[in-house]
C-alpha cells in the first residue's frame, strides 16, 4: 500500500428534502480524511432520486438491477449505482487505493455489491473506511473486518425487503380506496387536505365533458383520434400538462382506468371511490376500438374528399374504389382535381362537383327524413357488467378447452361440442352487449335543421355518413362538352 491513501469520497442521496445538504456532510468526510492522513482523490455523488412525472423527486428503486462487469472481469446482474461503480473503477484501476463514506448502509445494501467491493479492495490492497465506523476494510480487509461486514450488509438487506414488502401489502390492501399519486388523470384532479391512504379525486368539469364529447365522437360519430385532435388544438384546448394534443395523448387519456371510476393495481380493476367521467361499458367500448389490432389509421392525414376510396368505379363495377388525381393552378383551386378509377384511367369526374351533388342529395335526405332514420330503439335495462363478466369467463373455457385438448385430456368430440356450447352462448351474449349499447349514428340531425348541421361538420364526420347512408357509383357521362352530369353519379340511399 502506499505511504499516504488516496481515497475517493462516497456521498449518497437517498431521501429529498429529510438529508442534510451535500456541503455538510462532504465537509464531515474531509475532516476524517484529514484526521486519517488520507489524500483525496475526488468526491463521488449518489443521488438515488429520480424525477416523477409532475416534475417533483422520488426514491429510486433499491431493487432495479442491469449487467455490469465486476472487478473481477465477469457481467452480472446489479444494482443500478453509477456512482459506486465509479468508485470501484477507480480502485480497480489505482487511481485511487481507499474509500470514504458515511456509513455502511450508504455504501451497499445489497450483499452481492459487497462482494464487489472486498474483491476491489483485495485486488489493490485497498481500504475503506465510514465516519460511523460500520465499515472497517484495511488494506484488502482482514477475515474479522469482512465477515462483519458481511453481517451487517445481510441485516440492512433484509431490513429493506422487509419496507418493501410491507409497501406492496399495504398498496394490496388500499387497492380501490384511495388514489394513488402518479400525473393526475385529465378530467380529474386531486382532493387536497385527505389522509395519505384515502386521497381521493374529483372531476374538473370542463376536462370531463371534453372526454365524454370524444367518446361519442369516436363511438357514435365514427370520427378518428386525429380529427378530434384537430378541433381541440383548434380551439386551445390544453392537455393536461398545458401542451398540445397529439392522437397518442387523446388515446391515453381516453383509456386511463381512473375516467371510468376504476384503481389499477397489478393489471387489477376495482371500483374506486371517485365519480366516473365515462361509464365502464362506455369505457370498455372505447377500449375495445382503440386498441383492435386490426383498426386501421392514418396518422397525420385528414380526409379532404367526400368519396375518396368510398364511391366505386361504374365501368369496372366489381366494387374498386375512385379516388382523386390531378393538380390545381394554385393552392385554393381545385377545379382540376378528378375522381378517377383506382384502377384505370378509364373514368373522370370533377371532384368539386361531384362532391356538391351527392351533398345536396345526402342533405335533402336528411331534412326530410332526418328525426326517424337509423334511430335506434329505446336502451334497454340489461345489466352490462354482468353480460361482459360472462363473455370474459366464456373465453377463459374456450381457451382452457384448447389448452386441455392440446395435452391430451379431452379428444376431438369432446372439443366439438364445447366449443359449440361456448360458440353459441358467446354469440347471444355479445348481441346483448351489441343491443343494450347502440349508439344514435345521427344524434346531431334529430330536432336540428338538417343544412346548418351538415355544413357544421368536418370531413370525417361527412364521409361516416354518406358511408352510413348510401351507395355512390361513378359512370360514364353520356352528355357532350364540359358541363358537369349529374346522371354520371348514381347514388342510391340506403335508409
Amino acid at each position: 500500500m502506499l505511504a499516504v491513501p488516496t481515497a475517493d469520497l462516497y456521498l449518497r442521496l437517498s431521501d429529498f428534502g429529510v438529508e442534510e445538504a451535500f456541503d455538510g456532510r462532504e465537509a464531515k468526510l474531509r475532516a476524517l480524511a484529514s484526521a486519517l492522513g488520507w489524500d483525496i482523490h475526488r468526491v463521488i455523488v449518489e443521488n438515488d432520486m429520480v424525477p416523477t412525472k409532475d416534475g417533483r423527486m422520488r426514491p429510486a428503486s433499491a431493487f432495479k438491477r442491469r449487467k455490469i462487469r465486476t472487478p473481477s472481469g465477469g457481467v452480472k446482474l446489479r444494482t443500478v449505482r453509477p456512482g459506486f461503480r465509479e468508485v470501484l473503477e477507480d480502485i480497480t484501476t489505482g487511481r485511487a487505493n481507499a474509500m470514504l463514506a458515511e456509513d455502511l448502509d450508504r455504501v451497499v445494501r445489497d450483499p452481492r455489491d459487497l462482494e464487489d467491493l472486498i474483491d476491489a479492495c483485495e485486488l489493490r490492497k485497498a481500504s475503506a473506511r465510514s465516519l460511523s465506523g460500520s465499515l472497517t476494510l484495511t488494506e484488502g480487509g482482514t477475515d474479522s473486518e469482512i465477515t462483519t461486514a458481511r453481517f451487517m450488509v445481510a441485516v440492512a438487506n433484509k431490513s429493506s425487503r422487509d419496507t418493501s414488502r410491507r409497501v406492496k401489502e399495504k398498496k394490496e390492501a388500499l387497492h380501490g380506496q384511495s388514489y394513488t399519486g402518479g400525473g393526475r388523470p385529465y378530467g380529474l384532479v386531486p382532493v387536497k387536505d385527505t389522509e395519505k391512504y384515502h386521497r381521493n379525486l374529483m372531476l374538473v368539469p370542463d376536462e370531463a365533458e371534453v372526454l365524454r364529447a370524444a367518446a361519442r365522437d369516436i363511438l357514435d360519430r365514427n370520427l378518428g383520434l386525429f380529427s378530434i385532435v384537430n378541433d381541440l388544438n383548434g380551439h386551445d384546448i390544453p392537455t393536461v400538462r398545458g401542451g398540445k394534443w397529439t392522437s397518442q395523448t387523446l388515446k391515453q387519456a381516453l383509456l386511463k382506468p381512473a375516467v371510468a371510476g376504476l384503481a389499477v393495481h397489478k393489471g387489477n380493476l376495482k371500483p374506486a371511490p371517485w365519480p366516473a367521467i365515462l361509464e365502464v361499458d362506455v369505457w370498455q367500448s372505447l377500449k375495445d376500438k382503440l386498441t383492435d389490432p386490426d383498426r386501421r389509421t392514418s396518422p397525420g392525414n385528414q380526409p379532404r374528399w367526400l368519396l375518396t376510396f368510398t364511391a366505386t368505379c361504374g365501368i369496372c363495377n366489381d366494387g374498386t374504389t375512385v379516388t382523386v388525381t390531378g393538380s390545381s393552378k394554385t393552392g385554393t383551386d381545385y377545379s382540376r382535381r378528378g375522381y378517377q378509377c383506382r384502377r384505370s384511367a378509364h373514368l373522370r369526374r370533377n371532384a368539386r362537383n361531384t362532391d356538391a351533388y351527392v351533398e345536396e342529395i345526402i342533405v335533402r335526405h336528411l331534412d326530410k327524413n332526418g328525426q326517424d332514420i337509423l334511430k335506434p330503439p329505446v336502451r334497454q335495462g340489461i345489466d352490462t357488467s354482468k353480460l361482459r363478466a360472462e363473455a370474459k369467463r366464456l373465453r377463459e373455457r374456450k381457451a382452457a378447452q384448447i389448452r386441455m385438448h392440446a395435452a391430451g385430456d379431452i379428444d376431438d368430440a369432446d372439443l366439438a361440442v364445447g366449443m359449440r356450447e361456448i360458440r353459441d352462448r358467446l354469440a347471444v351474449v355479445d348481441a346483448q352487449l351489441r343491443q343494450s349499447s347502440a349508439p344514435d349514428p345521427l344524434a346531431e340531425f334529430r330536432d336540428q335543421p338538417a343544412r346548418a348541421v351538415w355544413h357544421s361538420l368536418p370531413m370525417e364526420r361527412k364521409r361516416a355518413i354518406v358511408k352510413l347512408l348510401a351507395d355512390v357509383v361513378i359512370m360514364p357521362s353520356a352528355q357532350r362538352g364540359r358541363g358537369f352530369d349529374p346522371d354520371s353519379v348514381v347514388v342510391t340511399l340506403k335508409a
